[in-house]
């Protein structure tokens, strides 16, 4: 896999620090923390890697002054971060804690993101969902009503076995539909890497249309959101759901119940623009690979149509 070179002092990485500096360097007590260091660490240990811009969204602090903690953060060593190349223009920088960061808020060590520029980009384009409905989805008809992350997945039932299973979702959502009181929608949301395997993915559909299946008669089952890269990547996926009726992953499973499951995916493709997800046409679904706005996706999920 390539990667964009990352900053010049990456302290995220093993071996990245020579050995007398570890012995050197601590975490600061949070007392040394400034309250705006202490927000954006926190952000950062719940999100895992945001971007400088949706740090600004998010805290309502103005743009030079979470630049300047950021930049102070990395100095000191407790946030790593990269600018990816960008097809137009210069890219926002990628923040994620530091094994030093972490502890400085009493965080277990975070991931290294320093060696899965994929992963840094997917884990961007779940918060940028979450901002895009919460900030632009209002005038186009869809209102925020929860949002939260999942980091061990979501637990059920194999329908076959009775056996315990996780669902791979990393974050949740519900919105209403037309107004605040309008119809609901629950939606999973995983965000894929580019380059993971058609089998893998096949896996998590089908485990998806297994959490379906021993949903309650009387239960609306989540939507599954599945949040991609590109255009090429989407059509990957769509042809994956597709399949999945024949596919092995899937054998243990009625296909009425794996085509009931995959009527009910949608894949969005991220743009680097902070309201497309909410209103511009990047959802694609199984069997209609005509580019839709969220909001009629959803309507047509809410009413049980393809």
């Amino acid at each position: 896999m390539t990667q964009n070179p990352m900053s010049p002092v990456d302290r995220s990485r093993p071996g990245a620090w020579p050995l007398a500096a570890l012995h050197e360097i601590s975490a600061p007590p949070p007392s040394a923390l400034s309250p705006t260091d202490g927000q954006l660490l926190t952000l950062l240990g719940e999100h895992q890697v945001l971007t400088t811009s949706q740090l600004v969204r998010i805290t309502f602090q103005p743009e030079r002054t979470v630049q300047h903690r950021l930049g102070v953060l990395h100095q000191v060593g407790l946030i790593n971060r990269i600018r990816p190349s960008a097809d137009v223009g210069t890219a926002a920088f990628h923040c994620w804690l530091t094994v030093f960061g972490a502890g400085a808020i009493g965080m277990d060590a975070p991931e290294p993101w320093s060696e899965d520029l994929p992963g840094v980009r997917a884990k961007v384009a779940l918060t940028e969902l979450w901002l895009s409905v919460r900030d632009h989805g209002e005038p186009d008809g869809l209102h925020l009503q929860d949002w939260h992350r999942h980091r061990c997945g979501v637990s059920y039932l194999d329908p076959r076995t009775n056996a315990p299973g996780a669902l791979p979702v990393e974050a949740e959502l519900i919105v209403a539909l037309d107004s605040d009181d309008g119809p609901a929608v629950r939606m999973f949301v995983v965000a894929t890497a580019e380059g993971i395997s058609k089998a893998r993915l096949a896996a998590v559909l089908a485990r998806y249309a297994g959490y379906v299946a021993a949903c309650r008669p009387d239960e609306r089952c989540p939507v599954l959101a599945i949040l991609v890269r590109t255009p090429r990547h989407a059509d990957a996926v769509l042809a994956v759901a597709e399949q999945l009726p024949e596919a092995t992953s899937s054998r243990h499973l009625d296909r009425g119940s794996v085509e009931e499951a995959m009527r009910r995916v949608t894949v969005g493709v991220s743009v680097p623009r902070p309201a497309a997800f909410a209103t511009e046409a990047v959802w694609c679904t199984p069997g209609v690979h005509k580019a839709r706005c969220l909001v009629e996706v959803l309507a047509q999920k809410a009413a049980g149509s393809r």
